[in-house]
């Protein structure tokens, strides 16, 4: 399965689940802008069901969503900036057409440097770059905890997920190596930094909802019936249960420049 379509029709079960963690997660990133972004145009890539398109459009941002799964552009349909069905690495907009371009864990998914080289091409010189992605070293003990019940159950990870682990993460998911790809991406005045983020979540079956709908384990579960369903659920509640309240995943955040 080609990465670009795992999320196929994946959009409800994203808002009902994994938008717990990518909302907050959102509204770091959209902070974390070392410019004001209202009244800008801003593009928003990888946008999903939206969750930084809003937190920009509420920052006063004039904001265009462009993912390549139609299912989640069509989500957002009845929000009032206009949304695109596109590829990351060969978006259909001409040079510099953007104040800022900004994806959220979306250089996870792709080769980091091509993918910032094309938010780059987007935005117009002395504009902004923004993007996070997940930051890898010690394990995450939510997601151990919580995939460890899935492992037990026979979750295999799929081909594609194993060739990021592989050859995507070693870049996405450090700061030495993705400030390197952002400056051969051209971008200047790099910063890349991990932070510890507290989302607010505090319920377990909010991160075990997270988890069940993500691409890589989603299609597995579906395979299941209603009562393996069910009880895998609730070995995964109470596996992650006494994790939750000290929760504080490692994000690593990128601005850069594009160059004037």
């Amino acid at each position: 399965m080609a990465v670009e379509t795992v999320y196929d029709g994946l959009a409800t079960r994203w808002e009902a689940g994994p938008s717990h963690v990518y909302r907050p997660l959102a509204r770091v990133l959209v902070a974390a802008s070392p410019v004001s972004l209202t009244g800008r145009l801003v593009l928003d890539v990888g946008s999903g069901t939206g969750a930084i398109a809003e937190a920009a459009a509420a920052r006063g941002a004039r904001v265009v969503a462009a993912d390549q799964t139609v299912g989640m552009v069509a989500y957002q349909g009845t929000q009032r900036w206009p949304g695109v069905a596109a590829d990351a690495l060969a978006l259909p907009f001409p040079d510099g057409a953007f104040d800022a371009a900004l994806a959220g864990f979306l250089l996870n998914h792709l080769a980091p440097g091509v993918a910032l080289a094309e938010l780059a091409r987007t935005v117009r010189p002395g504009g902004t770059v923004l993007a996070s992605t997940w930051a890898t070293g010690e394990p995450d003990p939510v997601k151990t905890a919580v995939d460890s019940v899935f492992d037990s159950w026979g979750w295999v990870r799929p081909a594609w997920y194993a060739t990021l682990k592989r050859e995507v993460e070693p870049i996405s998911g450090a700061p030495e190596p993705l400030a390197v790809a952002a400056e051969q991406a051209g971008l200047v005045d790099v910063s890349v930094t991990v932070r510890f983020e507290d989302l607010g979540v505090r319920e377990a079956g909010a991160v075990v909802a997270y988890r069940l709908s993500m691409p890589h384990i989603a299609p597995w579960v579906s395979t299941l019936d209603a009562s393996t369903r069910a009880r895998i659920t609730r070995q995964a509640l109470s596996a992650v249960a006494p994790f939750v309240d000290a929760w504080r995943p490692a994000v690593i955040i990128l601005a850069g420049r594009v160059a004037v």
